[in-house]
């Protein structure tokens, strides 16, 4: 296991805030930090559900726990990462997260409720590793 994999199990206890599964849908908004201005983007991502009662807690409490990951390894501290809360699927997923043509919703590769790492070098697809 690499280090950006271990820094990364720190996000599975989000997944524990609402352990229900649910398909992406309206109402997704996604929360972590976005690494976009490398050659490999790479997001670290809780899809919440906006209709969930602890929708903000849930959203912060991803944040949170993205940043103290990221300022604990040299290697994605190193990295520029900006702040993604709340947004939109589909506008994460227009800051280089899909190819041309394709879908820009990329909460439809994901399950609510879960903390993903997404990554995507050049004309490749976007690949989607649950937390």
């Amino acid at each position: 296991m690499n280090t950006l994999n271990k820094t990364l199990l720190a996000l599975l206890t989000v997944s524990a805030l609402a352990p229900s599964i649910a398909q992406a849908q309206s109402g997704s908004r996604l929360c972590g930090y976005v690494a976009i201005e490398t050659p490999t983007k790479i997001g670290l991502l809780y899809e919440a559900r906006d209709d969930d009662s602890n929708y903000h807690y849930q959203c912060d409490q991803a944040i949170e726990k993205t940043s103290k990951s990221i300022q604990n390894n040299p290697q994605l501290k190193a990295m520029k990462w900006n702040l993604i809360k709340r947004f939109k699927c589909e506008e994460v997923g227009n800051m280089g997260f899909v190819n041309k043509g394709q879908s820009p919703d990329i909460c439809d590769s994901m399950e609510a409720h879960n903390a993903y790492k997404v990554m995507k070098q050049g004309t490749a697809n976007a690949t989607y590793q649950k937390q």
